[in-house]
């Protein structure tokens, strides 16, 4: 699964994990049954899910500045 959040750096997105910050990650995938864009809370993604850190959209798409991977065990993205 690879999702999408808005965001300046990885490193903004491990301070609002350790903050508790209920972190908003979209899906756009034109194959997924509940529709081509879902919304899903970071923390409940399964551990390996690639996250796509943006600022900006282009084209009206996310234009990924920064990639990770989720790690649910230690709530970080790596």
């Amino acid at each position: 699964m690879k999702v999408y959040i808005k965001a300046k750096s990885k490193k903004e997105i491990n301070e609002w994990c350790k903050s508790g910050v209920a972190i908003e990650a979209t899906e756009y995938n034109a194959f997924n049954p509940n529709g081509y864009e879902t919304q899903h809370i970071l923390e409940n993604l399964p551990t390996g899910t690639t996250v796509s850190v943006f600022s900006k959209f282009v084209g009206g798409q996310p234009y990924a500045k920064a990639y990770g991977e989720w790690n649910q065990e230690k709530n970080q993205l790596k």
